[in-house]
Protein backbone atom coordinates (compact mmCIF):
# COMPACT_ATOMS: atom_id res chain seq x y z
CA UNK A 1 0.00 0.00 0.00
CA UNK A 2 1.32 3.38 -0.85
CA UNK A 3 0.41 6.03 1.89
CA UNK A 4 0.43 10.23 1.37
CA UNK A 5 0.46 11.82 4.34
CA UNK A 6 0.63 15.65 4.74
CA UNK A 7 1.96 16.96 7.79
CA UNK A 8 3.89 20.48 8.16
CA UNK A 9 4.31 23.57 10.09
CA UNK A 10 5.35 23.12 13.49
CA UNK A 11 6.60 19.64 15.27
CA UNK A 12 3.19 18.56 16.86
CA UNK A 13 2.02 18.34 13.52
CA UNK A 14 4.90 16.77 11.97
CA UNK A 15 6.08 14.03 15.00
CA UNK A 16 2.55 12.19 15.23
CA UNK A 17 3.34 12.08 11.09
CA UNK A 18 6.18 10.53 11.49
CA UNK A 19 5.16 8.10 14.26
CA UNK A 20 2.42 7.00 12.03
CA UNK A 21 4.63 6.74 8.67
CA UNK A 22 7.44 4.43 11.10
CA UNK A 23 4.67 2.19 12.34
CA UNK A 24 3.19 2.23 8.37
CA UNK A 25 6.98 1.59 7.27
CA UNK A 26 7.16 -1.50 9.55
CA UNK A 27 3.95 -3.20 8.00
CA UNK A 28 5.27 -3.00 4.49
CA UNK A 29 3.57 -0.02 3.38
CA UNK A 30 5.82 2.87 0.79
CA UNK A 31 5.46 6.31 2.55
CA UNK A 32 5.54 9.56 0.96
CA UNK A 33 5.44 13.01 2.71
CA UNK A 34 4.02 16.05 1.10
CA UNK A 35 4.57 19.85 3.15
CA UNK A 36 5.52 23.13 2.39
CA UNK A 37 9.30 24.69 2.14
CA UNK A 38 8.35 27.02 5.16
CA UNK A 39 8.14 24.94 7.15
CA UNK A 40 9.77 22.12 10.28
CA UNK A 41 9.13 19.48 7.84
CA UNK A 42 11.94 20.41 5.62
CA UNK A 43 14.32 19.26 8.43
CA UNK A 44 12.03 16.94 10.05
CA UNK A 45 10.81 14.49 7.77
CA UNK A 46 14.31 14.16 5.35
CA UNK A 47 15.81 13.17 8.95
CA UNK A 48 13.85 10.54 9.85
CA UNK A 49 14.25 8.72 6.55
CA UNK A 50 11.33 9.53 4.48
CA UNK A 51 10.76 11.33 1.02
CA UNK A 52 8.87 15.03 0.90
CA UNK A 53 7.77 16.35 -1.69
CA UNK A 54 6.84 19.94 -1.55
CA UNK A 55 3.13 21.18 -1.99
CA UNK A 56 1.53 24.94 -1.97
CA UNK A 57 -0.25 25.63 1.15
CA UNK A 58 -0.03 28.59 3.61
CA UNK A 59 -2.13 29.14 6.92
CA UNK A 60 -5.05 31.39 7.37
CA UNK A 61 -4.33 34.91 8.87
CA UNK A 62 -6.88 36.60 11.29
CA UNK A 63 -7.88 40.19 9.91
CA UNK A 64 -5.83 40.23 7.14
CA UNK A 65 -8.13 40.07 3.59
CA UNK A 66 -5.86 40.19 1.25
CA UNK A 67 -3.03 37.55 2.54
CA UNK A 68 -6.36 35.45 2.87
CA UNK A 69 -7.35 35.63 -0.43
CA UNK A 70 -3.23 34.76 -1.30
CA UNK A 71 -4.36 31.87 1.58
CA UNK A 72 -6.87 30.58 -1.02
CA UNK A 73 -5.01 30.70 -4.14
CA UNK A 74 -2.23 28.95 -2.67
CA UNK A 75 -5.03 26.34 -1.37
CA UNK A 76 -6.11 25.92 -4.87
CA UNK A 77 -2.71 25.29 -6.41
CA UNK A 78 -1.93 22.86 -3.17
CA UNK A 79 -4.89 20.94 -4.32
CA UNK A 80 -3.51 20.17 -8.24
CA UNK A 81 -0.36 19.46 -6.55
CA UNK A 82 -1.85 16.51 -4.42
CA UNK A 83 -3.77 15.61 -7.16
CA UNK A 84 -0.66 14.92 -9.59
CA UNK A 85 1.25 13.46 -6.45
CA UNK A 86 -1.64 10.94 -6.30
CA UNK A 87 -2.29 10.27 -9.23
CA UNK A 88 1.70 9.75 -10.41
CA UNK A 89 2.84 7.58 -7.11
CA UNK A 90 -0.65 5.86 -7.39
CA UNK A 91 -1.51 6.70 -3.77
CA UNK A 92 -4.09 3.85 -1.79
CA UNK A 93 -4.63 6.17 1.35
CA UNK A 94 -3.74 10.17 2.67
CA UNK A 95 -3.25 11.08 5.90
CA UNK A 96 -3.23 14.28 7.63
CA UNK A 97 -2.07 15.63 10.85
CA UNK A 98 -3.88 18.82 10.86
CA UNK A 99 -2.76 22.64 10.19
CA UNK A 100 -2.51 23.98 6.65
CA UNK A 101 -1.00 21.39 5.06
CA UNK A 102 -3.28 18.57 5.56
CA UNK A 103 -6.25 20.75 4.23
CA UNK A 104 -5.17 20.58 -0.22
CA UNK A 105 -4.22 17.08 0.60
CA UNK A 106 -7.25 15.86 2.07
CA UNK A 107 -9.50 17.73 -0.46
CA UNK A 108 -7.70 16.08 -3.45
CA UNK A 109 -8.35 12.92 -1.86
CA UNK A 110 -11.64 13.38 -1.89
CA UNK A 111 -11.84 14.69 -5.18
CA UNK A 112 -9.95 11.58 -6.65
CA UNK A 113 -11.89 9.10 -4.17
CA UNK A 114 -8.87 7.87 -2.33
CA UNK A 115 -9.62 6.94 1.43
CA UNK A 116 -8.87 9.97 3.84
CA UNK A 117 -7.80 10.06 7.41
CA UNK A 118 -7.03 12.87 10.23
CA UNK A 119 -5.06 11.86 12.85
CA UNK A 120 -5.89 15.23 15.35
CA UNK A 121 -3.29 15.31 18.12
CA UNK A 122 -4.64 18.50 20.39
CA UNK A 123 -7.90 18.58 22.30
CA UNK A 124 -9.52 20.67 20.49
CA UNK A 125 -9.34 20.56 17.20
CA UNK A 126 -7.88 22.88 14.83
CA UNK A 127 -9.67 24.79 12.19
CA UNK A 128 -8.98 22.21 9.08
CA UNK A 129 -9.72 19.36 11.37
CA UNK A 130 -13.15 20.77 12.53
CA UNK A 131 -13.79 21.80 8.69
CA UNK A 132 -13.08 18.31 6.80
CA UNK A 133 -14.55 16.38 9.67
CA UNK A 134 -17.89 15.89 7.56
CA UNK A 135 -15.71 15.03 4.84
CA UNK A 136 -12.99 12.56 5.32
CA UNK A 137 -13.37 8.90 6.12
CA UNK A 138 -12.15 9.05 9.30
CA UNK A 139 -10.91 11.41 11.70
CA UNK A 140 -8.74 9.99 14.80
CA UNK A 141 -8.32 12.19 18.24
CA UNK A 142 -5.81 12.36 20.51
CA UNK A 143 -8.00 13.32 23.32
CA UNK A 144 -11.52 12.00 24.52
CA UNK A 145 -12.24 15.79 24.89
CA UNK A 146 -11.72 16.49 20.92
CA UNK A 147 -14.58 14.19 20.04
CA UNK A 148 -17.28 17.36 21.37
CA UNK A 149 -16.20 19.45 19.24
CA UNK A 150 -16.71 17.80 15.52
CA UNK A 151 -20.11 17.21 16.06
CA UNK A 152 -20.37 16.73 12.44
CA UNK A 153 -17.63 14.56 11.76
CA UNK A 154 -18.69 11.33 9.41
CA UNK A 155 -17.04 9.52 11.81
CA UNK A 156 -14.81 10.23 14.67
CA UNK A 157 -12.74 7.71 17.11
CA UNK A 158 -10.55 8.58 20.42
CA UNK A 159 -7.39 6.79 19.72
CA UNK A 160 -4.63 8.73 21.64
CA UNK A 161 -1.52 10.14 20.20
CA UNK A 162 1.11 8.35 18.78
CA UNK A 163 4.92 8.24 20.33
CA UNK A 164 7.86 6.71 20.91
CA UNK A 165 7.52 6.91 24.41
CA UNK A 166 6.39 3.81 26.30
CA UNK A 167 6.64 2.91 30.15
CA UNK A 168 9.03 -0.20 29.82
CA UNK A 169 10.90 1.10 32.89
CA UNK A 170 10.12 0.97 36.81
CA UNK A 171 10.58 4.33 38.92
CA UNK A 172 13.13 2.79 41.00
CA UNK A 173 15.46 1.50 38.42
CA UNK A 174 15.20 5.01 36.43
CA UNK A 175 16.05 6.92 39.73
CA UNK A 176 19.50 4.31 40.63
CA UNK A 177 20.28 4.64 37.00
CA UNK A 178 20.55 8.79 37.17
CA UNK A 179 21.05 8.55 40.71
CA UNK A 180 18.56 10.65 41.86
CA UNK A 181 18.06 9.90 45.85
CA UNK A 182 15.01 12.42 46.08
CA UNK A 183 11.99 13.91 44.80
CA UNK A 184 13.10 14.65 41.42
CA UNK A 185 11.24 17.71 39.40
CA UNK A 186 11.55 17.77 35.41
CA UNK A 187 11.65 21.22 34.05
CA UNK A 188 11.56 21.62 30.46
CA UNK A 189 9.84 23.95 27.84
CA UNK A 190 9.94 21.70 24.72
CA UNK A 191 12.14 20.71 22.54
CA UNK A 192 13.63 24.37 21.49
CA UNK A 193 13.14 25.77 25.21
CA UNK A 194 10.55 28.09 26.30
CA UNK A 195 11.59 31.86 27.09
CA UNK A 196 9.34 32.77 30.27
CA UNK A 197 10.05 29.43 31.94
CA UNK A 198 13.68 30.08 31.24
CA UNK A 199 13.57 33.57 32.83
CA UNK A 200 11.59 32.22 36.09
CA UNK A 201 14.14 29.63 36.44
CA UNK A 202 17.01 31.49 36.12
CA UNK A 203 15.66 33.40 39.05
CA UNK A 204 14.39 30.19 40.90
CA UNK A 205 17.57 28.83 40.85
CA UNK A 206 19.28 32.00 41.83
CA UNK A 207 16.88 32.71 45.02
CA UNK A 208 15.65 29.53 46.17
CA UNK A 209 16.50 27.21 49.00
CA UNK A 210 16.97 23.94 47.15
CA UNK A 211 17.41 20.92 49.62
CA UNK A 212 14.18 18.36 49.94
CA UNK A 213 14.11 17.68 46.11
CA UNK A 214 16.24 17.69 43.08
CA UNK A 215 15.73 19.72 39.76
CA UNK A 216 16.86 18.58 36.41
CA UNK A 217 16.04 21.56 33.66
CA UNK A 218 16.19 21.80 30.41
CA UNK A 219 17.16 25.24 28.96
CA UNK A 220 16.83 23.91 25.29
CA UNK A 221 19.77 24.16 23.20
CA UNK A 222 19.76 27.46 21.80
CA UNK A 223 19.39 28.99 25.47
CA UNK A 224 21.58 26.68 27.11
CA UNK A 225 25.08 28.93 27.12
CA UNK A 226 23.20 31.90 27.92
CA UNK A 227 21.28 31.07 30.82
CA UNK A 228 24.44 29.33 32.37
CA UNK A 229 25.79 32.23 32.23
CA UNK A 230 23.33 34.03 34.27
CA UNK A 231 23.15 31.16 37.10
CA UNK A 232 25.19 32.47 40.27
CA UNK A 233 24.28 29.72 42.87
CA UNK A 234 26.03 26.74 42.46
CA UNK A 235 23.85 23.74 43.69
CA UNK A 236 24.10 20.17 43.76
CA UNK A 237 20.61 19.40 43.69
CA UNK A 238 19.90 21.42 40.35
CA UNK A 239 21.51 20.15 37.06
CA UNK A 240 20.89 22.14 33.93
CA UNK A 241 20.93 20.42 30.40
CA UNK A 242 20.94 21.51 27.05
CA UNK A 243 18.45 18.96 25.80
CA UNK A 244 17.51 15.57 27.65
CA UNK A 245 17.74 13.06 25.43
CA UNK A 246 16.85 10.21 27.69
CA UNK A 247 13.48 11.12 28.12
CA UNK A 248 12.12 8.36 28.77
CA UNK A 249 14.26 7.49 32.01
CA UNK A 250 13.79 10.98 33.15
CA UNK A 251 10.23 11.06 33.24
CA UNK A 252 9.78 7.69 34.62
CA UNK A 253 12.17 8.83 37.30
CA UNK A 254 10.41 12.48 38.16
CA UNK A 255 7.80 12.71 40.76
CA UNK A 256 6.45 16.28 39.03
CA UNK A 257 7.01 17.87 36.00
CA UNK A 258 6.90 21.56 34.86
CA UNK A 259 6.52 21.91 31.53
CA UNK A 260 4.56 23.11 28.42
CA UNK A 261 1.32 21.39 27.07
CA UNK A 262 1.77 20.28 24.15
CA UNK A 263 -0.50 17.60 22.36
CA UNK A 264 2.95 14.98 22.60
CA UNK A 265 3.77 16.26 25.90
CA UNK A 266 0.63 15.84 27.41
CA UNK A 267 0.43 12.57 25.90
CA UNK A 268 3.48 11.54 27.19
CA UNK A 269 2.71 12.30 30.89
CA UNK A 270 -0.29 10.58 30.98
CA UNK A 271 1.75 7.45 29.61
CA UNK A 272 4.18 7.32 32.28
CA UNK A 273 1.89 8.73 35.14
CA UNK A 274 3.52 11.79 35.63
CA UNK A 275 1.38 14.80 37.60
CA UNK A 276 2.52 18.49 36.10
CA UNK A 277 2.65 21.98 36.67
CA UNK A 278 1.45 22.87 33.20
CA UNK A 279 2.36 26.34 31.42
CA UNK A 280 0.82 26.83 28.47
CA UNK A 281 1.97 28.46 25.37
CA UNK A 282 -0.23 31.42 25.15
CA UNK A 283 0.25 32.04 21.68
CA UNK A 284 -0.41 28.55 20.23
CA UNK A 285 -3.41 28.44 17.36
CA UNK A 286 -6.52 29.15 18.89
CA UNK A 287 -5.06 28.20 22.41
CA UNK A 288 -4.70 24.79 22.15
CA UNK A 289 -2.25 24.37 24.88
CA UNK A 290 -4.37 25.67 27.28
CA UNK A 291 -7.15 22.81 26.49
CA UNK A 292 -4.44 20.31 26.21
CA UNK A 293 -3.46 21.19 29.80
CA UNK A 294 -7.34 21.43 31.19
CA UNK A 295 -7.63 17.76 30.42
CA UNK A 296 -5.00 16.95 32.44
CA UNK A 297 -6.41 19.83 35.39
CA UNK A 298 -9.75 18.34 35.32
CA UNK A 299 -8.32 14.69 35.65
CA UNK A 300 -7.37 16.49 39.45
CA UNK A 301 -3.54 15.49 37.60
CA UNK A 302 -2.11 18.35 36.73
CA UNK A 303 -1.46 21.96 38.06
CA UNK A 304 -2.04 25.05 34.98
CA UNK A 305 -0.42 28.09 35.83
CA UNK A 306 -1.33 30.45 32.89
CA UNK A 307 2.27 31.99 31.51
CA UNK A 308 0.91 35.54 32.27
CA UNK A 309 0.62 34.91 35.97
CA UNK A 310 4.03 32.76 36.55
CA UNK A 311 6.49 34.22 38.43
CA UNK A 312 9.14 32.72 40.48
CA UNK A 313 7.53 32.99 43.55
CA UNK A 314 4.05 31.05 42.55
CA UNK A 315 6.65 28.53 41.07
CA UNK A 316 7.99 27.86 44.32
CA UNK A 317 5.00 27.71 46.42
CA UNK A 318 3.24 25.06 43.81
CA UNK A 319 6.32 23.12 43.85
CA UNK A 320 5.99 22.98 47.83
CA UNK A 321 2.78 22.44 48.09
CA UNK A 322 2.61 19.37 45.82
CA UNK A 323 6.12 17.72 46.73
CA UNK A 324 5.27 18.20 50.61
CA UNK A 325 1.69 17.10 50.40
CA UNK A 326 2.51 13.07 50.16
CA UNK A 327 -1.52 12.54 49.68
CA UNK A 328 -2.01 15.16 46.85
CA UNK A 329 0.91 13.57 45.17
CA UNK A 330 -0.19 10.24 45.57
CA UNK A 331 -3.57 11.22 44.17
CA UNK A 332 -1.91 13.60 41.62
CA UNK A 333 0.30 10.33 40.28
CA UNK A 334 -2.29 7.79 39.83
CA UNK A 335 -5.03 10.10 38.49
CA UNK A 336 -1.96 11.26 36.03
CA UNK A 337 -1.75 7.15 34.75
CA UNK A 338 -3.64 6.61 31.67
CA UNK A 339 -2.75 3.47 30.44
CA UNK A 340 -4.95 3.60 27.18
CA UNK A 341 -2.91 5.92 25.88
CA UNK A 342 0.05 3.23 25.33
CA UNK A 343 -2.00 1.39 22.38
CA UNK A 344 -2.52 4.46 20.27
CA UNK A 345 -0.35 3.25 17.26
CA UNK A 346 -2.33 0.26 17.28
CA UNK A 347 -5.63 1.90 17.40
CA UNK A 348 -4.97 4.29 14.55
CA UNK A 349 -3.54 1.12 12.41
CA UNK A 350 -7.27 -0.37 13.10
CA UNK A 351 -8.64 2.82 11.75
CA UNK A 352 -6.36 2.94 8.83
CA UNK A 353 -7.46 -0.80 7.77
CA UNK A 354 -11.05 -0.49 8.06
CA UNK A 355 -11.05 2.51 5.93
CA UNK A 356 -8.99 0.98 3.69
CA UNK A 357 -11.05 -1.99 2.96
CA UNK A 358 -14.28 -0.34 3.58
CA UNK A 359 -12.88 1.23 0.05
CA UNK A 360 -12.14 -1.63 -1.81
Amino acid sequence: MKVLIAAGGTGGHITPGIAIANRLKQEGCEILFVGTKNGMEVDLIPKAGFDLKYIHARGIRRGNILKNIKTFTELIKGIDDVKRIIKEDKIDLVIGTGGYVTAPAMIAAIKLKVPTLIHESNALPGKTTKWLSGKVDRVAVGFEDALKQIPKAKCAVYTGNPTKLQDSYTKEECKKKIESKKPLVLVFGGSQGAKKINETMVEFINTTKIEDYEVIYATGPKHYDEIVSQIEVKNPNVKIEKYIYNMEEIMVASDLAVCRSGALTVTELGIVGLPAILIPFPYAAENHQFYNAKTISDANAGIIIEEKDLTCELLVKTINEVLNNKEKLKMMTDKAKKSEMKDAMDKIMKEINSIVKGKK
